[in-house]
């Protein structure tokens, strides 16, 4: 009784698999280059587990900068060139713009239903608008505001406390985004709405990890009865399920009753209820998934920004001393660095510019599907092919950016046609999925660093000098450590900072 939804199962991959390579080609071109797969498996075996961006850059300098990948006779192609990331992504659009369906991520919990992994459409097209109609140029001064007050209370607790460094981090990030997506002040990191967030964050890049659940390449694995061992996936996607639910639901519902009562302060969410307040059911649930969606979507890519931000302050001090000695000859003495002062201050933008390229948020932005067949350069790429920018080969091809590994905020005071493009161009995704917060990420990262950097010195922790810099793997890269001693500059930068909190 047991063999049986086995060996059907066996079954049907064989024949799935036979399907997809047997199946007649729509094209008589080929497909791009790439590594040699075996027979049924294509490349699954070859694809790397960890930092998949640094192999594919090395594939790519043996197959150029468009290659093909097979998993399961599913197709994969990667992107490794400003030319054909942009001649694709952004010039066809149009066919270049869905996502990836997921078994897993998508139809058992749910997260097609959020705009980072909607498929493309009018629903994907109404849910950015409501995000960008309340987080754009217009609406700049009262985020900064927020920034400005979150980062006030930012700078004490890391002088105080430099051993916490990456959790104070993580507070401020999560402090503005949920005052600014639902008015809600976080006091602590144990909130229970960043807690609830911060969980189905997780459960995000756990679901879509490639290769992590085998239903994802073969979804007939779904029919598979509950109780045949390997099932278990079913109850976990049920409980990342529920989560996801609560995140959508329960700070929605806490906006909606501080609007009934009259005591909602301003915010994303309230001003989408406010515009629509008698919603039909599916703009009710758009409403609270864009909403929702705004934490997870800026949490973690931020945070990962600032953490490079230290990190890259304590290794290179000579960039450090650079850029504090532009803020000294910019900002009156006894004041803080604003927003105002950006125009003024080009060491500093462009040391901004080398913290997103330097060690990229998203080293390889978040896969795009086709939409259509599609030519190109001659060669043919199926419809429903996952697309892959990767931004880190970019970032770090030393024909575009010479000594590629190196921190040199001057490589981009020095404009040149071939040399040293702005990194923002590949830094936040692609076409019509670039992020929608970018905005708010830059501002953030702006008043941080100038705050910081005027008021404060950064020097690696004793005993790290000779620790090699690395970085996790997976959808969001993070330094492994970011040991950092973090003292005052001056007793009156230390005055200034404890008399602005």
């Amino acid at each position: 009784m047991i063999q049986t939804p086995v060996y059907t199962a066996l079954c049907c991959l064989l024949v799935l698999v036979a399907a997809r390579l047997l199946g007649k080609r729509s094209s008589h071109l080929p497909m791009p280059p790439g590594p040699r797969g075996l027979p049924v498996l294509g490349n699954a075996l070859q694809m790397p587990r960890e930092r998949e961006w640094i192999t594919f850059a090395k594939w790519a300098k043996t197959y150029g900068d468009i290659m093909h990948l097979s998993v399961f006779g599913r197709h994969i192609i990667v992107l490794s060139s400003p030319d054909v990331i942009l001649d694709l992504l952004e010039k066809r659009s149009t066919i270049y713009s869905d996502r990836p369906f997921f078994t897993m991520a998508s139809e058992f919990i749910g997260f097609d239903k959020f705009v980072v992994m909607e498929p493309y459409g009018n629903r994907l097209r109404e849910g950015r608008k409501l995000i960008q109609g309340n987080i754009n140029a217009r609406s700049a001064s009262r985020l900064q505001q927020v920034q400005i007050s979150k980062v006030s209370q930012l700078l004490p607790r890391i002088l105080r406390d430099n051993s916490n460094l990456r959790m104070h981090i993580r507070w401020y990030v999560a402090a503005v985004i949920f005052q600014v997506s639902h008015g809600r002040t976080i006091d602590n990191f144990d909130d229970p709405f960043v807690r609830l967030a911060e969980a189905s964050t997780e459960d995000f890049a756990r679901s879509v990890r490639p290769g992590a659940y085998l239903v994802d390449n073969f979804p007939f694995l779904k029919y598979v009865p509950d109780w045949v061992p390997g099932t278990g996936w079913k109850a976990v996607a049920k409980q990342r399920k529920h989560t996801l639910a609560r995140l959508r639901d329960e700070p929605f519902e806490y906006v909606k009753q501080q609007l009934a009562q009259g005591t909602a302060p301003p915010s994303v969410t309230a001003s989408v209820i406010e515009s629509n307040p008698k919603p039909n059911a599916d703009d009710a649930e758009l409403q609270r998934t864009s909403t929702a969606i705004l934490y997870a979507s800026a949490a973690d890519t931020t945070v990962s920004a600032l953490e490079s931000f230290f990190l890259i302050m304590g290794l290179y001090p000579e960039v450090q001393k650079k850029a504090q000695a532009e803020l000294d000859t910019v900002v009156e003495a006894g004041k803080l660095p604003d927003y105002n002062d950006r125009p003024n201050l080009p060491y500093v933008n462009a040391l901004i510019k080398e913290i997103l390229r330097w060690n990229p948020v998203l080293p390889l932005a978040l896969p795009h599907s086709l939409m259509q067949d599609d030519e190109y350069r001659g060669y043919h790429i199926p419809k429903g092919s996952t697309i892959f920018a990767n931004s880190w080969a970019v970032m770090h091809d030393p024909s575009l950016y010479p000594d590629p590994f190196e921190v040199r905020p001057e490589r981009y005071l020095s404009p040149s046609a071939a040399l040293n493009p702005d990194p923002r161009t590949f830094a936040f995704g692609y076409g019509r999925r670039a992020c929608p917060g970018q905005i708010l990420a830059e501002d953030s990262l702006f008043i941080i660093v100038v705050r910081v950097l005027s008021t404060m010195t950064i020097e690696r922790a004793l005993g790290t000098n000779n620790l090699p810099v690395e970085y996790t793997s997976g959808a969001i890269s993070h330094p492994t450590t970011m040991d950092c001693k973090v003292t005052a500059r001056s007793t009156d930068a230390e005055k200034l900072i404890l008399g602005v909190e």
